[in-house]
């Protein structure tokens, strides 16, 4: 349809004006409408979910929140500019997957369960005693050998921690890598014949086994059985047990994982409270996190590596430890965490003694 016009020119009698011009006009409304909505949409969903990580209570699964974790920290290694999408924003990511997970363990509490071989990962051991685990993982990677073989790094072993643990007869448990035990087979034995220390299994490089995991170095997931294998033997060797439990480097992993662990006969053991102290020059940082998070059956994780990863670790300890035994604290193991030991029905002593009488009376 159109719209006739009719001009005094005789030889045109009449021009037809079509009304494309309004027709485009409206798609080209209507195309800003739709890209308005998607717009909105979008912001709704950006600021929303900060707002759900921001008070934890956000609707993702565990696997999203790693997921998204893993990729803001690949974007902020490619780009020295990158803004993340909220402040503080990795505390938070982790913290709202630490909510997920205790929430997640609210329908079957550790405290009321056994301990078992069928359990995919443990994070902390009962909530019912006053009793948490001191662990320190002794990383080390290829790269990080080479650096030690040629003394761009005096150590990875800051003994003050060790000395200070023995000194003070605090138990704790230390989760090793293969390289660190073959770089440092004396402390490993000196760990080995201390009985405050038990020593279980942090795979033999230190690589990621799942993708992109903070930098860690990455290799076949066929070796992964090896990155295992390997290292309960050198533990074996030392201590003449085989170990017990296992933890993923940089506590990344899939279910193929999991899997994988439980078919080599270990338990899977993280963490609730982290330290953060790997690169960590603040002293009081690493003494606050440790103290903000720790509970009953917490699992403490730190490090054992030299000044250069953990620069304040063996500094922030004694204040750690101290604080917590003011707040009424045991130390122990991670096996007697989860595994507290059988108590024997208590014997009055008279009683023993004269069983002990009776029993030399008795015998020819």
């Amino acid at each position: 349809m159109g719209k006739k016009v009719y001009k005094k020119n005789k030889k045109v009698k009449e021009i037809i004006i079509y009304k494309r011009a309004q027709y485009r006009a409206k798609l080209n409304r209507s195309a800003f409408v739709l890209l308005g909505m998607v717009f909105l949409f979008f912001s709704l969903f950006y600021y929303l979910n900060n707002f759900f990580i921001t008070d934890n209570s956000s609707f993702f699964t565990i696997k999203y929140i790693d997921e998204r974790l893993n990729n803001v920290l690949a974007v902020k290694k490619q780009s020295s500019h990158f803004i993340p999408f909220t402040p503080n924003w990795k505390e938070k990511l982790l913290q709202q997957k630490k909510t997920k997970l205790a929430s997640k363990n609210t329908s079957k509490p550790i405290a009321n369960q056994e301990i078992t071989m069928t359990d995919d990962i443990i994070w902390h051991g009962p909530r019912d005693k006053k009793e948490v685990a001191l662990t320190f993982d002794a990383d080390m990677t290829p790269v990080m050998v080479d650096w030690l073989r040629s003394g761009q790094a005096s150590t990875y072993d800051d003994s003050r921690i060790t000395d200070y643990l023995e000194q003070h007869q605090i138990k704790a448990t230390f989760f090793l890598t293969g390289l660190w035990i073959q770089s440092y087979p004396q402390a490993t034995k000196e760990l080995a014949d201390n009985s405050l220390f038990e020593l279980e299994n942090h795979t033999y490089s230190h690589p990621s086994m799942n993708g992109y995991c903070f930098d860690q170095p990455q290799v076949p997931e066929s070796q992964y059985p090896y990155e295992i294998e390997k290292t309960q033997q050198l533990i074996e060797q030392y201590t003449h047990q085989a170990p017990k439990y296992f933890r993923f480097p940089g506590g990344c992993y899939d279910q193929n994982d999991l899997d994988l662990v439980k078919k080599e006969g270990l338990v899977t053991v993280h963490w609730d409270d982290v330290a953060n102290d790997g690169f960590n020059s603040d002293e009081e940082q690493v003494i606050n996190n440790v103290l903000s998070e720790a509970q009953n059956g917490s699992i403490i994780v730190m490090h054992m590596g030299g000044q250069a990863n953990v620069p304040v670790t063996a500094d922030a300890l004694p204040t750690i430890v101290d604080e917590l035994q003011k707040r009424g604290y045991t130390f122990v193991t991670v096996s007697e965490l989860l595994n507290p030991p059988v108590i024997a029905t208590k014997l009055d002593p008279k009683k023993y003694l004269s069983s002990l009488e009776t029993f030399t009376n008795l015998t020819p």
